[in-house]
């Protein structure tokens, strides 16, 4: 994850690198529930550093598409419920897909922290 304040605006960028991430405690089964658990970790960090508009970018199009559509899915429906939530406490907070290849700062960034769990 990245956050930016280009002109106002903050810019978060999630990647979870297509493998399922481990942490010390616990293992994410899918990439989707990988991609959705950081989108809530961003929204939770931009909150309490006071952000108040927010573009959230991410390489899961699964994801992006079902939270502009406020849609369900039954894997990470909870955690869907708690971007939504969220999500309202915001002034203004977008949500857009950027493809994988154009997404290479976070991909670098994602790989690194997982190697330092694998270590």
């Amino acid at each position: 994850m990245d956050l930016q304040e280009p002109s106002g605006l903050s810019e978060a960028r999630l990647h979870s690198g297509g493998d399922p991430i481990e942490t010390p405690d616990t293992s994410v089964a899918s990439p989707l529930m990988a991609e959705t658990l950081a989108l809530r970790s961003a929204l939770n960090s931009a909150l309490h550093r006071g952000i108040n508009t927010l573009l959230i970018r991410s390489d899961s199009q699964n994801l992006i598409n079902l939270v502009n559509a406020k849609g369900r899915h039954l894997e990470i429906a909870s955690l869907l419920n708690d971007i939504y939530l969220i999500s309202s406490l915001f002034a203004d907070v977008k949500f857009k897909f950027i493809p994988r290849l154009d997404n290479s700062r976070a991909d670098y960034v994602t790989k690194q922290a997982l190697l330092m769990y694998q270590t």
